[in-house]
């Protein structure tokens, strides 16, 4: 019988822990792994009949047919854990082997929902893409600029009067070493900063025109649900211009999105074949609702515990629900790519 819920995360998790939790309060079968595991705490036997990969795969003495899946969550994986003794190379060949062989029958397992598609994940964090999407659907998205040309950047400071903001393409965090990383906030183009702007040569950089704000937003999509979160972030300097610079000075609360909007938001998700995602939009103080990004992968744990709206709960009952739960014809995602970690 196909009903287990697959929730792929790294024991840490405390975001995964919470949907395994709904999922158990409603009394759904699941089973929490980490690819991690594999290959040396998960045993894998899979053989293809009849147009089909069929077998099990067995974790911690218990034994799940891989056809008993019913939807996989994708959270906060780790990589494939090897054998630590083997030289460089080897450890390499190794775990490209296992992404293969273990990522490809996972991949391969159908009927599956998955929260999200690996392929339409990775292709959905393309922001050019993303803000192309949202406008065709009607959502306004701010004038913006990816360039490597300073003259470029130096022309569009000055047609939008000195009201622009630089951003980044791939995420907010520059690693470290280690653990370490050094994030990188949202800032504003100042005449000081153009004296550097040789350094847009370097690679592509992200620019956009500055939108006053009265509030800023985080939609979430979960399957056919939209769960909106007003932040409060206009109230301190810090949390101006990136809110993500100063937790503790943000308020949240629930918010009630206009039913177009809502619907736009919902229509962009399944464009982007996703089960799951984050948009960000600044509301204006004209009441307008700018659309900003969309994060396949957004944290939401913050604003449950913030907002006490039914994030994990939502997700737990779309996971149950599976594809035939969502009522509407799975949308593949535009672009394909690959490389994804597991």
């Amino acid at each position: 019988m196909r009903d287990r819920i697959l929730v792929l995360s790294h024991p840490q998790d405390p975001t995964a822990r919470r949907v395994v939790r709904a999922l158990e309060e409603r009394q759904a079968p699941v089973l929490f792994l980490d690819t991690g595991a594999f290959p040396s705490r998960v045993r894998l036997s899979a053989h293809f009949v009849e147009r089909q990969w069929q077998g099990t795969l067995w974790f911690e003495g218990e034994a799940y047919d891989l056809d008993s899946f019913k939807s996989i969550l994708v959270r906060r994986p780790s990589h494939y854990q090897v054998d630590p003794q083997a030289p460089e190379l080897i450890q390499s060949f190794l775990e490209n082997e296992a992404l293969k062989g273990f990522g490809g029958i996972l991949r391969s397992l159908k009927g599956v929902l998955w929260m999200n598609d690996l392929d339409a994940h990775r292709a959905a964090n393309f922001k050019p893409v993303q803000l192309q999407l949202a406008s065709q659907l009607g959502l306004r998205v701010p004038r913006s600029l990816i360039t490597n040309d300073p003259d470029a950047v130096r022309q569009f400071y000055q047609e939008t009067n000195g009201n622009l903001i630089y951003k980044t393409l791939h995420g907010g965090a520059i690693a470290g070493g280690g653990k370490i990383s050094h994030a990188i906030y949202t800032s504003r183009v100042t005449e000081a900063s153009l004296e550097h702007l040789e350094r847009v040569r370097l690679t592509a950089h992200y620019f956009q025109v500055e939108i006053e704000k009265f509030l800023e937003l985080r939609v979430t999509v979960i399957g056919n649900q939209v769960l909106a979160v007003a932040i409060e972030s206009q109230q301190c300097e810090a949390t101006r211009m990136d809110w993500r610079a100063s937790f503790p000075d943000l308020r949240f609360a629930p918010y009630t999105l206009p039913r177009p909007v809502e619907e736009q938001c919902r229509t962009l998700v399944r464009m982007l074949g996703l089960t799951y995602g984050a948009l960000d939009f600044i509301l204006t103080p004209d009441g307008e609702h700018i659309f900003l990004e969309i994060n396949p992968g957004g944290q939401y744990e913050f604003l449950e515990q913030a907002t006490h709206l039914p994030f994990s709960a939502t997700i737990a009952e779309t996971l149950i629900g599976g594809k035939e739960g969502l009522g509407w014809e799975k949308t593949p995602a535009r672009q394909r790519a690959r490389g994804w970690s597991f």
